[in-house]
């Protein structure tokens, strides 16, 4: 399972490197913390419009996200955004996953659903970006299982 994680995070930021040549601050890399934790790379398509992959480990297993994301100002605060979206995911389980109270017994993989809300902060004297999240999803292949607990609080570099 660790080798799933390490080859997804490898992913995540071998995508976030390849882009880093578009400049002007399109892109964010970091790292997510919650009920479910690993990292997480962002794209901005505009200044309203971002993709964002998330790759973390939770319940033994791991899971890949890819949400499209819209950010709208909040208040008349500089930097704080609100952002709302919807996306996909794909949960690596092994035997030894624990999911609803249940081992188990093989190795198999969930697709699914997700939306995404929160709140994020962007600094302007450095290119530091702070989020707060809730992320639920729904296995719709595979385990089927409803994941409204899932949110992170994620600390990212802009470039």
């Amino acid at each position: 399972m660790t080798k799933s994680i390490f080859l997804m995070s490898v992913i995540v930021l071998t995508a976030s490197a390849s882009s880093a040549q578009r400049g002007m601050l399109d892109n964010a890399v970091g790292i997510r913390a919650g009920l479910g934790s690993g990292v997480t790379f962002q794209h901005f398509t505009s200044n309203r419009n971002a993709f964002e992959m998330i790759a973390y480990q939770r319940f033994g297993a791991a899971n890949l996200t890819v949400l499209a994301q819209a950010h709208e100002q909040m208040f008349d605060v500089r930097g704080l955004r609100y952002f709302y979206g919807a996306g996909a995911h794909v949960w690596v389980f092994n035997k030894n996953s624990v999911l609803q109270d249940n081992i188990l017994r093989e190795n198999s993989f969930a697709l699914g659903i997700d939306a995404i809300v929160g709140m994020a902060y962007y600094l302007h004297s450095i290119p530091l970006q702070f989020s707060v999240d809730w992320k639920p999803g729904i296995n719709l292949y595979g385990s089927h299982y409803i994941e409204w607990d899932s949110g992170a609080m994620s600390a990212r570099y802009r470039f």
